[in-house]
């Protein structure tokens, strides 16, 4: 179509006139990465097609020249009045883009109109852009980019450098900013925009991508966790070196506008994060990004293209002698534990040569040589001669312990070495520049702690890929801990990362625990039966725990049985180093039958051992046996066959195991029972302490109110009146029901008695038709000697407390002889009769039945008495 300058190339023709000396130079390159573009050197640009066949963004041999994608301008109209440098070069297309492209009319086919597709997106980014020009921020900006376009993001030098792959036209006019952002250009290419941010200093910009497009600001964007942001994690594979993208975009080839540097960029259309750090590899740097990927190729062999997975470097177009040194996308990885992509054999002969070195080094070059070898018996899987060579080794030079790099290391040898208390340290605190590559062993250290599973199965599910990645020795020990812990415990989106897992039982394993718990019950169940009968012991043993579990669960075995099942598994378990798992497994079917010391016995020896549960694990069922002591034991107080003996046997098993449960309001709960038990077996000191430990710990105002009771009882018992009064008033509150203010009340006038206040004491407990209230009042009537109103109220006493029938306890025989002996002091002969009559011919124990029925006997007089006819 004939040339005519749009207002939109006249602004674009103008700038590149004005900043024509600060401008970056983007220089194009072939689809294979090896010869320079023949455009700049005057010559038609013909690209080469690659091992795969005419690539999709090539034309066809026959076909017209490529159409330009702006406003349908073809390339010389827009390239006149421009320096030749000003272009990009598409080195690639991800395959669905590219049919989606071709299958559709775009803008510059001659037809001079634009695909609906692409009129859709324009709409939506310009409604966009409209809804963000108003409000422009210091500290963040919007850069419109529509959803299927790419963008990869850098630091070069001073300058944050962000490429955005212009599949369409795109309007630049909005994006703008203040403050830091001041100094921000853009750069409108043909295939390309280029946004350069220059920095006057070292501070960090972030990255995120919302609906309108993406944001970049100076800090973090609010409301989410940056630093547990996707990053891509590269992984070697037939063609070369594969960079994961979920949605990858085009691959383009730029001149980098700070080095000059040629420039291989690899674009990414959703938030994937971008490379941890500076890789080397042989002809080629992998740059460090905030988005998308970026290779500087010093080597004309090496190229990258664009594929359904993400973006694929390789060298001429055959897989890439790597050695480690780029596969590893971060620091940790490749130099704190010294990981390289080699074979078994290059590892171990690695290793030997590492040793010989270390044993021929002079003192000063002897912690660095040493450090090699541990690195080196790392990767081959040697973590436990990697453990004894750091140890010696910092036993010589203590000061090394300072670097990071080392007690990473240690820590990492400690967590395969089984040690999962020495490993601490990989918890961190770690560098600011580290925090996000420590993240996946955090992981595998808090998986192997317990405790914080569903977190350790999102930072492993984050970084999966990378674990894939690292040396077989290292990948074969922490891969299948890695999918057991996201299978068991990650969310929907964590179990994503185990679709492709390599073969073996122990990878099945890990897929059976998320099927089970994402509602493959039945799929999971029969992959559990198989695995049972694996050569591997582990496994052999996990999937066997967990049948019986799913057995027990679903009824197709008792409590009673999976106990006995489980116990089967013990000496198998004991080789697999899970004999504490499966005394846990014992304790909660155990539970169920509310077996609570049995449970207690099985947790015990599970807490004990080489290879002990962790208190996380153990806490929880721990908990629940110790209250389900808790809570018999307080039942069986006053009780009718009662056993003294259980009781202590109950309060011993308390206290055993009190100092093992953390502090909160479980553990103050179980401390109230404990104190109960302890005040009625009479240990009032032990029974106070318990009382004082639990308040401080509980939120309940009536359950602190109730044991702020029990240690005012205690004090009372204690002969500490003052004290009990202070435990009431400090656990008072307006709000407490009124069956816990009747108890407190009573003990009030307990108090008040043991003061001498006798007039007190019965004011406050007037009314109150409650055992404990009538039997204090009674004792105050007779210690004043007012026997009729004392018999009174421990007949009120007696008529709840004496059943009509069946044998009497011993309380329920001194109640009788207490009543039969204040009657008689009050000459109450009916009262007598009543009592004579409720206890009738059953049997009291010794001398207590010959007073009763001494005090209850008829004299003459009184029979006399009873047979004379009334007066009419």
């Amino acid at each position: 179509m004939p040339f005519s300058r749009t207002p939109r190339v006249r602004r674009c023709v103008a700038l590149s006139g004005l900043v024509l000396l600060s401008c970056c130079a983007i220089t194009p390159v072939m689809a294979a990465g090896r010869h320079v573009s023949a455009r700049h050197h005057g010559k038609p640009n013909t690209p080469r097609p690659s091992d795969r066949g005419t690539p999709s963004f090539a034309p066809a041999p026959d076909a017209p020249p490529a159409p330009s994608q702006d406003d349908g301008l073809s390339d010389a109209a827009l390239l006149k009045g421009l320096p030749p440098a000003w272009t990009a070069t598409i080195l690639d297309t991800p395959p669905a883009a590219a049919e989606m492209q071709a299958g559709g009319k775009v803008a510059g086919t001659g037809s001079g109109k634009e695909a609906p597709q692409r009129a859709s997106a324009r709409t939506s980014l310009s409604e966009a852009q409209g809804a963000r020009q108003a409000a422009p921020s210091a500290d963040r900006i919007l850069i419109p980019v529509p959803p299927h376009m790419g963008i990869a993001a850098f630091h070069s030098g001073d300058r944050f450098i962000i490429v955005v792959d212009n599949a369409e036209p795109m309007d630049t006019s909005a994006i703008r900013g203040d403050g830091i952002f001041s100094t921000l250009t853009v750069r409108t290419l043909p295939d390309a925009t280029l946004i350069q941010v220059r920095l006057p200093d070292t501070r960090r910009l972030y990255l995120s991508q919302q609906a309108e497009g993406w944001v970049l600001g100076d800090k973090p964007p609010p409301g989410d966790d940056y630093a547990d942001r996707r990053v891509i994690n590269p992984r070697p594979v037939e063609d070369g070196i594969l960079y994961p993208m979920r949605r990858p975009g085009r691959v383009l080839s730029i001149s980098d506008p700070a080095s000059r540097d040629r420039l291989l960029v690899g674009t990414s259309t959703m938030d994937d994060g971008g490379i941890l750090s500076l890789r080397e590899g042989d002809g080629y740097d992998v740059w460090p990004t905030a988005e998308g990927v970026v290779v500087a190729a010093r080597s004309p062999d090496i190229g990258m293209r664009a594929e359904p997975e993400g973006a694929l470097l390789s060298g001429d177009g055959k897989p890439i002698p790597d050695r480690g040194a780029a596969v590893y996308a971060s620091d940790v990885d490749l130099k704190w534990l010294g990981l390289l992509d080699l074979p078994v054999s290059g590892l171990a002969k690695r290793y030997h040569d590492a040793l010989l070195a270390a044993a021929d080094s002079d003192p000063a070059h002897r912690f660095a040589r040493r450090l090699d070898a541990a690195k080196a018996a790392f990767s081959l899987g040697s973590f436990v001669e990697a453990r004894g060579i750091l140890t010696v080794a910092l036993q010589d030079d203590p000061e090394e312990s300072a670097l990071p790099g080392v007690g990473f290391l240690l820590a990492a040898s400690e967590l395969l070495c089984g040690n999962t208390q020495g490993a601490a340290g990989l918890g961190g605190p770690w560098p600011d520049g580290q925090q996000r590559a420590t993240q996946v062993w955090r992981g595998l250290y808090l998986a192997a702690s317990g405790g914080h599973d569903a977190e350790a199965a999102h930072l492993l599910a984050k970084d999966f890929a990378r674990l894939r990645a690292y040396p077989g020795p290292v990948r074969d020990m922490v891969l299948p801990m890695a999918a057991e812990e996201i299978g068991r415990y990650g969310s929907q989106d964590d179990v994503v990362a185990l679709d492709d897992l390599p073969p073996g039982p122990a990878y099945r394993l890990g897929a059976a625990f998320g099927q089970l718990r994402f509602g493959q019950r039945d799929r999971a169940y029969a992959a559990f039966r198989i695995l049972a009968d694996d050569r591997d012991p582990v496994v052999a043993e996990k999937a066997s725990e967990q049948r019986i579990s799913l057995d027990l669960a679903d009824g197709r075995i008792t409590p009673d049985g999976a106990v006995a099942a489980f116990g089967s598994l013990l000496p198998d378990a004991r080789l697999a180093g899970r004999d504490a798992a499966l005394r846990l497994l014992q304790a909660d079917a155990d539970l169920r039958m509310h077996r609570w010391n049995e449970a207690l016995t099985a947790i015990d020896a599970a807490r004990a051992g080489p290879h002990a549960a962790s208190e996380s694990a153990a806490a929880p069922l721990l908990f629940q046996a110790l209250a389900g002591i808790a809570d018999t034991g307080t039942q069986d107080i006053g009780t009718q066959g009662a056993s003294p003996d259980s009781l202590l046997h109950d309060a011993a098993m308390l206290k055993a195991h009190r100092s093992a449960l953390p502090p909160g309001v479980r553990k103050g709960e179980i401390l109230v029972a404990y104190g109960k038990m302890l005040l009625a077996l009479g240990l009032s000191d032990d029974a106070a302490q318990a009382f004082s430990d639990a308040i401080p710990m509980l939120e309940s105002p009536d359950v602190r109110a109730l044991a702020g009771a029990g240690l005012a009882n205690a004090d009372i018992d204690r002969k500490r009146p003052q004290d009990a009064m202070d435990a009431l008033t400090a656990t008072d509150d307006q709000g407490l029901s009124d069956d816990v203010k009747a108890t407190r009340r009573r003990i009030a006038a307990r108090i008040a008695l043991a003061t001498g206040d006798r007039a007190k004491a019965l004011s406050v407990l007037r009314g109150d038709m409650d055992a404990a209230s009538l039997d204090i009042t009674a004792r105050i009537h007779e210690g004043k000697g007012e026997w009729a109103a004392a018999a009174g109220d421990v007949r009120k006493l007696a008529e709840a407390t004496i059943p009509q029938a069946g044998p009497l306890t011993p309380d329920q025989q001194i109640l009788a002889l207490r009543l039969a002996s204040d009657a008689s002091r009050a000459a109450d002969r009916p009262m007598l009769d009543w009592i004579a009559n409720r206890v009738g011919d059953r049997p009291m124990e010794g001398d207590d039945a010959r007073m009763f029925r001494l005090l209850t006997r008829r004299t003459d007089s009184a029979l006399a008495d009873a047979q004379m006819p009334s007066a009419l």
